[in-house]
This record gives structure tokens, sequence and C-alpha cells, in this order.
């Protein structure tokens, strides 16, 4: 899935009547069994029984004091006098349009792909069974953030439109569907600060299918699978330097130091070369500053979409004189990938970074899981 670059952002001014205003009155509901989130920052759920009140909190980069307040009624139950004049989810939903491809990792996840009629980038599928579904036609493209087919998404009838937002830009788009009448949802997993972050909002989609109890369990099990794998290398003092990314012209745009990236090599007990920057966001370094520090790497891993070594020396012929290249220490995210560009990790792989957390522990301390099948992950190597 292409990256998301961040582009000038300004911040959000108002909110349409679709999307509930946050000095909006307050429920007299009688909150009951609240959803514990353990990591998620970006979402709250509040349960009054037959209904739910979902809140996501500045939901695109650098905005602050920014929420969207979601309304859920179980099919079947009468429309509560408090919140009878919001924007009302009637659960569980049964169609639904995505608009990004990490979306249809949490609902293959929840058992719920069939739901999906409409979705942006079905040129980067990388699941099986959405990928015969546009194929067969029975789902079908929308277009992207910039370009969206609003006759088509019409046409779809959905009962939700899962979006996200790079930048407060998205403010024209959610009017359009606001003026349409079509349902929408802002998803702000990306985000998040950590990969089990991240993975929780397996718990925000699973309120819109009935399926509070399965996200959680799910969860839960990803969890505690993480933990486990985080605590075999907790104690290593051999911690192997990792260079991460490929340049774009003349410029690198690193991971940042507080990335979800940083966070997983972390916590797989590397050294992430650029640990000091304090940035979630990618930020440009130049080439040189790269080469720098590369020759102090012991790995280099999520290099774009290089198969070989001499895919990657066609982006610089001077990468050929680093350490890290001469001894073939080089992993890349690409192992489950379409001949089209899609790859599933960046669907299922943001559900799953206990998955993606063991393939790094293999790497940088394959002594910690012996013989382990790569499932994200190869390695790159002349054929």
């Amino acid at each position: 899935m292409p990256v998301r670059i961040v582009i000038s952002l300004l911040i959000f001014s108002c909110l349409s009547s679709c999307w509930s205003d946050p000095k909006s009155k307050k429920s007299s509901g009688k909150m009951i069994d609240p959803m514990h989130i353990i990591a998620s920052r970006g979402f709250l759920i509040q349960n009054f029984g037959t209904w739910q009140k979902l809140t996501v909190v500045d939901p695109w980069q650098k905005s602050t004091n920014t929420r969207f307040d979601y309304f859920l009624v179980k099919k079947g139950s009468k429309i509560p006098e408090e919140i009878k004049d919001q924007q009302i989810f009637f659960t569980p939903l049964h169609k639904v349009i995505c608009l990004s491809t990490t979306h249809i990792g949490f609902l293959d996840a929840l058992g719920e792909v069939a739901s999906i009629t409409g979705l942006s980038g079905s040129k980067y599928l990388s699941n099986t069974e959405v990928k015969r579904g546009v194929a067969e036609n029975r789902i079908q493209e929308v277009g992207n953030e910039r370009g969206l087919n609003y006759e088509m998404i019409l046409q779809l009838k959905p009962d939700v439109v899962f979006a996200y937002g790079v930048g407060s830009e998205i403010n024209a788009q959610l009017n359009k569907l606001q003026d349409l009448g079509i349902p929408v949802v802002l998803v702000g997993e990306y985000l998040e600060q950590s990969p089990l972050a991240k993975a929780e909002w397996i718990k925000f989609f699973g309120t819109f299918f009935g399926k509070e109890k399965p996200a959680d369990d799910i969860f839960a099990k990803i969890s505690a699978n993480y933990n486990s794998i985080k605590g075999t290398v907790a104690n290593e003092a051999n911690k192997p330097v990792v260079l991460t990314g490929l340049p774009f012209k003349d410029t690198w745009w690193m991971a940042g130091g507080q990335s979800n990236l940083a966070v997983l090599i972390g916590d797989a007990g590397g050294d992430f070369l650029w640990k000091e920057n304090q940035s979630r966001e990618a930020f440009p370094v130049s080439l040189e500053e790269v080469f720098l520090r590369a020759a102090k790497a012991d790995f280099w891993i999520n290099c774009g979409s290089v198969n070989t070594i001499d895919e990657l020396l066609a982006y610089d012929q001077r990468f050929s004189v680093l350490p890290v290249v001469m001894k073939s220490q080089i992993y890349n995210n690409n192992l489950r990938s379409t001949a089209d560009g899609g790859s599933d990790y960046w669907e299922s792989g943001v559900v799953h970074p206990d998955l993606v957390l063991a393939d790094l522990v293999a790497i940088l301390h394959p002594e910690k899981i012996a013989n382990r099948d790569f499932y994200y992950y190869k390695k790159v190597v002349n054929k």
C-alpha cells in the first residue's frame, strides 16, 4: 500500500451535522460494561445497552482537540430520545466501503469480508477473497481520496464508508459525502503510537458488526503473543543496528524514531539507526547522512519492492560498499505480495503485529526463534 505522506495541514474548523459536535449534550443514559481499551488512544467506546457511542479522537496527522462521535443502535431497538438527532448506525452492518486496504485486514480477522461492496485501491489488494470479489464484479472500485466516484458510492448504498484522513483536507470529502446522505466513519489507526495500539482498532470495527466479544478475544490473543515474543529478547545485550527504507530521488524518507516501525525494531531486540528522532512520522534525510550511518548497520529491512541485490543496487551503486550489503543481511517485508504491488503486510500485518515481530526476532536474533518460516519477510538475495 502506498505510504501516506504528510502534506501541509490545516486545523479542522467545523464538523457538520452528520457527525456530532463535541459540545453536543451528553447522554443521560446509564453507561454499562464499557469496552476496556488497553493501548489505543485514538478511539473510545461507551456502551449503553441497546446502543453505543464511539468517539474517534484526532484522526489525522497533527490534528488536536478534534473528535467525531458516532452512535450505534442495535437493529430492532428503539432510538433513545437523547440521540435521536444524531447520525445513527444500525448494527450489525451488512454493506460497507473501505477506503484503505488496512480496513480489509480488520474485517478479514472478524470474518466480515463478505460485507465489503466497494473499496479504494483495488490494484493493491492482497486478500484473495476480496480480489475474487473485484474480479467477479461483486466489489466495486470507488476511487481514491482525491477522486472518489460518488456516483458509484451512491449506487452501492453502503451502511457505512470507512474513511481516513492524512490532513484536514478530508473535511471536503466528508462534507461531500454528507451532502449526498452517505454515512461515513473516520478511522485513524495508522496514527497510533505502537503496533498493538493499531491492532486494537479491531475492537472499533467489531462494534459495527455486533462482534465486540470476538474482537476483544482476538486482540487479547494477539497482545499476549506479541508480549511473549517481545519477552524472549527483552534482556538481550546484543542489539543489532537496523537500517530501514529506500531513497526517493535525492531524499531518503526515514521512519520516525517514535514510529511503529521503530517500536517494532526495539521490541525485536534491535537498535534503530535513527532512534533518537522524536517524530512518529517519516522525515527527510540526505543520502550522504544515510551512507555515513549505514556503515554501522547490521541489517537492512523494509526496502520497498526490492526482491534482489541487483534491484537494490539499481537505486544506487554505492550501496555495494555498505557492510550490510556485502554480508547480504537484507530482509524485505514483501514475501506476501502480488504482481500488481499489493502487500499483505499492509493488510493483515496491521492486525497481526505479533507475526511481524516474530519475523523480526527471527532476523535479528535467529537463535531465539529457530527454524521459523517467515510470514511477511524474506531475505533479499540475487537469484
